[in-house]
């Protein structure tokens, strides 16, 4: 089947039916970021949200007024990301040297409320931020960062080194050591199978023992972990395969308390549907092709292969 038929026939299965509305924005997508700028190291969000905010659970993650704690993901939100893993597990991956680089280019800009003279609160987005990433193929070569301001031609910020592994890691100690330095790529033992992969996600491994407090909220523990790995995964520089972006897209179908957002935009702007699992950013599709945009807070501008740090690719 033709790219543009896929396209036409998944659009006609997201159309929403009369019983299944989108939900609006939850209030924790959008409430005040303590984070006034993007971090300065690979580890921006992963560390922060992928342990501390996931873990918390309770703290972070607020119920959506549309969805009942423990209710399953909901039809339109296993829609969308259905759809995105058929449109994913079609892309055409680059073709990646062992020498090589991943670049990405994202652009952020956090959304936070502002008291008006009359009492109101009204939602504004912070002044974007460019960020490119370049991460190695080989995973014990370091990687470098640079940002700047997206408006007019300001200088970018010094180079910060990214720290790379220095010990070859399989799928199992990536997972047990998720945040400790920057990955390229996923190993070659990473699950494609979707139950595999939320196993991956939740780090559901023999012997381990949940530790996360109970919470009122959509989602929580292994649950929210799962979910805040997903979207480090899909924000920090790694470059996934297509049956890797597919089986986690599928594997996020699966979380019980996700919930399809409407009306929701990217970092940059760019109009979407959002899947929320109820906490401060919601993972953000194009709303006809289903394609992966970014987060409520960092779009992903491009993604590709170079020969060296710096050079952007051609």
């Amino acid at each position: 089947m033709k790219d543009l038929d896929l396209i036409k026939q998944l659009g006609d299965d997201l159309a929403p039916r009369g019983d299944e509305p989108l939900a609006g924005p939850p209030v924790a997508a959008f409430r005040d970021s303590s984070r006034k700028r993007p971090l300065k190291t690979w580890q921006a969000g992963v560390l922060a949200l992928a342990v501390a905010g996931a873990i918390a659970g309770a703290s972070t993650l607020r119920p959506s007024p549309n969805t009942p704690g423990g209710q399953a993901a909901t039809p339109r939100a296993a829609t969308v990301l259905d759809n995105a893993a058929a449109v994913s597990q079609e892309s055409t991956a680059s073709r990646l040297q062992g020498a090589g680089y991943i670049f990405t280019e994202t652009i952020s800009s956090y959304p936070e409320q502002v008291q008006q003279p009359d009492g109101s609160i009204k939602t504004i987005r912070q002044a974007p931020v460019v960020t490119q990433v370049w991460l190695p193929v080989e995973p014990t070569k370091d990687g470098k960062q640079r940002q700047r301001p997206e408006d007019g031609n300001a200088a970018w910020d010094p180079w910060v080194m990214l720290a790379g592994c220095r010990e070859t890691q399989d799928s199992d100690t990536l997972a047990s050591e998720f945040s400790r330095c920057a990955r390229g790529v996923l190993p070659a033992s990473f699950p494609t199978e979707p139950a595999a992969v939320l196993a991956w996600l939740k780090d559901d491994r023999p012997g381990r023992q949940d530790s996360s407090p109970p919470s009122a909220g959509p989602i929580a523990g292994q649950d929210a972990l799962a979910f805040e790995r997903a979207r480090s995964l899909l924000m920090t520089g790694t470059y996934l395969q297509p049956d890797q972006r597919s089986a986690i897209f599928k594997a996020l179908a699966q979380l019980p308390g996700v919930v399809a957002v409407a009306n929701v935009q990217d970092g940059a702007g760019r109009q979407g549907v959002g899947i929320s699992a109820g906490g401060t950013e919601a993972l953000v599709f194009h709303p006809t092709s289903f394609a992966f945009l970014g987060t409520t807070s960092s779009a992903v501008m491009r993604q590709g292969t170079t020969t060296e740090v710096g050079k952007l690719p051609s």
